[in-house]
C-alpha cells in the first residue's frame, strides 16, 4: 500500500512539472526579454560576470542549458527558468503532501496539494519570470528554497540527519546564485530548525556539533562566489565589476553598486512598498487564494502544527517585512521588489492547502471531496485563463529589435554611448553571442568607476580614454569625445533632454540619426539619413499594450517617439513644414504616457505656427489631461485662444497653469495679452511685471510692458 501511495504522490510531482512546463513552454520569451536578461543570457553563454552580486550559480546551470539543441542561445537560456519554474512547482506539491502526510486516505491531501502548486506556478510573478532568462535566477533560487525546506521536513519526519545536512548544503548552493533573496527566508528556516531540536530533545554538545556539520556543508556553495574571481583573472568578455581580488569581490558580491536604493528611507517610501506587498499578496493569488491562505493559517495554529507555521508564517513576515523596510525604491522602479515576493507565495500556496484539508474534514460527508476539489481546482484554472495574455511572451520581439534597431542606426563602426538597461544589454547579447554589433559599445555607467574604464580599454581597443583620477562624469565624457572625435564617428542612444543631464557640454552638437543621436559640427546633420535610418526599424510590438507593464520597458518604447520627435523638431527648424508634420505626428502616435504630453506639446507649436488653431488646441487639451504638471502647454494654449480672440478662455487655462506651476514666466505674458485686449491694461500691467520678475531676459514681456505702457500714458 505504502508503495502505491508512493507511486501515486511521485506520478503526481511529474505531472505537475509536465502541466506546468508545458504551459511555460507556450507561452517562453523566443530570445531575451527587457531589463537584464540580454546579459544573463550572453553571460551563460561567455560564462561572464553579471551585475552584482554576480550570479555565479544562474551562470554556470545557463551554460549547460546553451547545449540544448533547440532554437537560439537566449532561447535555450529561457529554457533553464521555466524548468527551474515547473521544478518549483513539483516540489512545493512534495512539501506540502508532506507536511500533512497522513496514515490513510492520502487523495484529499494530494489533491490540496496538487492544486496549491498550481496557484503557485500559476501567480503572475512566478509564470512571467519562469519564462526568461533574468527570470531563471529567481525560479533557480525558488526551487533551491523548496528543495531545502523538503529536506528539512524529510529530516524531521525520519530523524535522519542526511535530510538535515542536505538542506544546508542545498542552502548553501542557493547563496551562489541570489543571496539576498535567500536570505530573506532563512529566518524562518532557523525557527523551524531549533523547534525540530527541541522537538528531539538533543543534548547542547550534539546539537552544536549537527550545526557545525550544516555549515561546512553549506559552506561549498558560498564558495561559489570564488569562480567569480576564476573567471575574472581568465578573461572573462563580460566582467561586471572586475572582482579579480578579495576587495573588489566583496563589492560585487556585497552589491555595492546599489547603495543608493538601498540606504535611508522615510515613512512615505515604507508606506509605497507596504502598499505594492499588500496588493500583491491581494491580488497575484486571487482573493480566493489569499482567504484560503488566512483561513489556511489559523487552521494550522489551531491543530497544533506549531513548527510549520513558524517556517512560512515567519517566512511571509520577513519577506514582506523586508521588502517594505529595505528598499528605498523610485516609483518608476519600485516593480523590482516583485520577484522577492515569491517564497511568499510559496507560504501563502501551503496555508491555502491547509484551508481546504480543514474544509474538507469538517464537512465530512456532507460535501463530496469531488466538489471540493473543484472548486479548489477552480482557482488555478481561473488565474491560467485570465493571466495567460498578460504573462505570454511568445511572441515578445520587442527588447531584440530596440537593440538592433540600435544597430541599424549606427551607420558606421565607431562609439555608440549607451545608458540605462535597455540599451546596454542587448548590446551585451548582440557583440559577445551573435556577432551583430558593428560599433563599439560604451557603457556610460562604466565610465564613473576604474573597472569600468580598464574593461572599455581591453574590449575596444581603438577607443582612447585617459581620464584624470578626479574627473567627473561629464569630464569623461568630455575626455572620450576630445579623444576620439576626429578618429570616429560617435553615437548616443539617449536623446537630448536626456543626455545633457550628464553632459551639457555635447548638447548643441547632437543630430538625429535614426534609434540614436550623433555629434556632428552640422547640428542638423544628414536628416535624409535619418529618415532612411526610421524607415529601416522594425516595429514590432511597439503598439502592444503589454510593454507598458512596467516601467522600465515603458520608458524605452518612448525612445521611439523620441526618435520622431527629434526629427521632426529638426525639419520645423528648417521651415519644412510638412515633413515636421509628419513626423511629430509620428512621434505622439508612438509616444508613451510619460513623455506622451511633452511630445503633443512639440507638436502643437508646429500646429500654432501653420494656423492650425483647433488642431493645436485639442493636442495642448489632451497634453494637460495626460499630465497636469506640463505648464508649457498651458501657456501655448492661452497664445492660442488669444490668437482666436477667445481672451476668458485663455485666461482660465493660465489661471490653471498657476496652479499647476507659478513659476513660469510666459504664462503669465500669455494672460496679461488676454487681458489686455479685455480692456483691463492696469491687470495687463501687473502679470507682465511679474513675468520679467521671474524671466527678465525676456525681450517678448518687456515689449509688450513698453507697449502697454505707451497705451496708457506710461502708467
Amino acid at each position: 500500500m505504502a508503495f502505491v501511495l508512493s507511486g501515486r504522490k511521485n506520478l503526481t510531482a511529474l505531472f505537475i512539472f509536465l502541466a506546468v512546463f508545458f504551459i511555460y513552454l507556450h507561452t517562453l520569451n523566443p530570445v531575451f526579454h527587457a531589463n537584464d536578461s540580454p546579459e544573463t543570457a550572453a553571460c551563460a553563454v561567455t560564462l561572464g560576470i553579471q551585475h552584482p552580486p554576480g550570479y555565479p550559480l544562474a551562470s554556470l546551470l545557463g551554460k549547460l542549458f546553451t547545449f540544448i539543441p533547440a532554437g537560439n542561445p537566449g532561447f535555450r537560456v529561457n529554457l533553464m527558468a521555466a524548468f527551474c519554474g515547473a521544478s518549483a512547482a513539483a516540489v512545493l506539491f512534495l512539501v506540502i503532501a508532506l507536511i500533512f502526510k497522513r496514515k490513510e486516505n492520502m487523495a484529499p491531501v494530494y489533491a490540496a496539494s496538487a492544486a496549491a502548486a498550481l496557484m503557485f506556478a500559476a501567480t503572475y510573478t512566478v509564470w512571467s519570470e519562469s519564462l526568461s532568462s533574468k527570470g531563471g535566477i529567481y525560479t533557480l533560487n525558488a526551487l533551491m528554497f523548496l528543495l531545502s525546506v523538503f529536506f528539512l521536513l524529510k529530516w524531521e519526519k525520519t530523524g535522519d540527519t542526511r535530510g538535515f545536512y542536505m538542506a544546508a548544503f542545498i542552502y548553501g548552493v542557493s547563496l551562489g546564485n541570489h543571496w539576498e533573496s535567500m536570505a530573506v527566508v532563512l529566518p524562518g528556516i532557523l525557527v523551524y530548525v531549533l523547534l525540530v531540536f527541541k522537538k528531539m530533545k538533543l543534548p547542547a554538545e550534539k546539537i552544536f556539533k549537527r550545526t557545525s556539520a550544516a555549515f561546512l556543508f553549506a559552506l561549498p556553495g558560498i564558495m561559489l562566489y570564488l569562480y567569480l574571481v576564476i573567471r575574472s583573472n581568465s578573461g572573462a568578455l563580460l566582467n561586471w565589476g572586475n572582482p579579480a581580488d578579495l576587495k573588489q569581490l566583496l563589492w560585487v558580491v556585497f552589491r555595492g553598486q546599489y547603495t543608493d536604493m538601498e540606504k535611508a528611507r522615510d515613512i512615505a517610501v515604507i508606506i509605497k512598498q507596504s502598499s505594492r506587498v499588500l496588493s500583491h499578496l491581494a491580488n497575484e493569488m486571487t482573493p480566493a487564494g489569499l482567504l484560503l491562505a488566512v483561513t489556511g493559517a489559523a487552521a494550522v495554529f489551531i491543530s497544533g502544527r506549531k513548527k510549520e507555521l513558524a517556517l512560512f508564517g515567519v517566512i511571509l513576515i520577513t519577506v514582506c517585512g523586508a521588502l517594505s523596510l529595505y528598499f528605498n525604491l523610485k516609483d518608476e522602479m519600485i516593480w523590482i521588489m516583485d520577484v522577492f515576493m515569491i517564497p511568499a507565495y510559496a507560504a501563502m500556496a501551503v496555508f491555502s492547502a491547509a484551508a481546504v484539508l480543514w474544509l474538507a474534514d469538517k464537512a465530512g460527508k456532507k460535501i463530496p471531496p469531488a466538489v471540493l476539489a473543484a472548486a479548489f481546482f477552480a482557482i488555478p484554472v481561473f488565474m491560467v485563463l485570465s493571466g495567460y495574455r498578460k504573462a505570454d511572451q511568445s511572441r515578445y520581439y520587442y527588447n531584440y529589435d530596440f537593440g538592433m534597431n540600435i544597430i541599424k542606426s549606427v551607420d558606421s563602426p565607431g562609439i555608440a554611448l549607451l545608458e540605462g538597461d535597455f540599451n546596454v544589454m542587448p548590446q551585451m547579447y548582440f557583440k559577445y553571442v551573435t556577432g551583430k554589433t558593428n560599433f563599439c559599445p560604451v557603457t556610460t555607467l562604466f565610465l564613473y568607476v576604474p573597472w569600468g574604464i580598464d574593461n572599455l580599454k581591453r574590449e575596444c581597443p581603438g577607443v582612447l580614454l585617459n581620464p584624470g583620477k578626479n574627473f567627473n562624469y561629464s569630464q569623461k565624457i568630455d575626455n572620450l569625445m576630445a579623444n576620439n572625435y576626429r578618429t570616429s564617428d560617435i553615437y548616443v542612444s539617449v536623446f537630448r533632454e536626456a543626455f545633457k543631464e550628464f553632459y551639457p557640454a555635447g548638447n548643441n552638437m547632437l543630430a538625429p540619426n535614426g534609434l540614436v543621436m550623433k555629434f556632428t559640427r552640422d547640428a542638423k546633420g544628414n536628416l535624409s539619413n535619418a529618415e532612411a535610418n526610421l524607415k529601416k526599424l522594425s516595429y514590432r510590438n511597439v503598439y502592444y499594450d503589454k510593454l507598458y507593464m512596467n516601467n522600465t520597458t515603458e520608458f524605452c518604447v518612448s525612445n521611439y517617439s523620441s526618435a520622431f520627435t527629434e526629427l521632426g523638431n529638426a525639419f520645423r527648424d528648417l521651415n519644412m513644414d510638412a515633413k515636421a508634420v509628419y513626423y511629430l505626428e509620428r512621434a505622439a502616435e508612438l509616444a508613451t504616457p510619460p513623455v506622451k504630453a511633452e511630445t503633443l506639446t512639440h507638436l502643437g507649436v508646429l500646429y500654432s505656427k501653420l494656423l492650425r488653431y483647433n488642431d493645436a488646441i485639442k493636442v495642448y487639451l489632451e497634453a494637460i489631461r495626460l499630465k497636469p504638471s506640463v505648464i508649457e502647454a498651458y501657456s501655448n494654449l492661452a497664445g492660442v485662444y488669444n490668437n482666436i480672440k477667445e481672451y476668458d478662455k485663455a485666461i482660465d487655462i493660465c489661471a490653471k497653469g498657476i496652479k499647476q506651476n507659478d513659476g513660469f514666466a510666459e504664462v503669465y505674458n500669455n494672460m496679461a495679452i488676454a487681458y489686455y485686449y479685455k480692456g483691463n491694461k492696469q491687470k495687463a500691467i501687473e502679470l507682465l511685471t511679474k513675468s520679467l520678475s521671474l524671466n527678465p531676459d525676456s525681450v517678448m514681456a518687456r515689449q509688450n510692458l513698453e507697449i502697454i505702457k505707451k497705451d496708457t500714458g506710461g502708467r
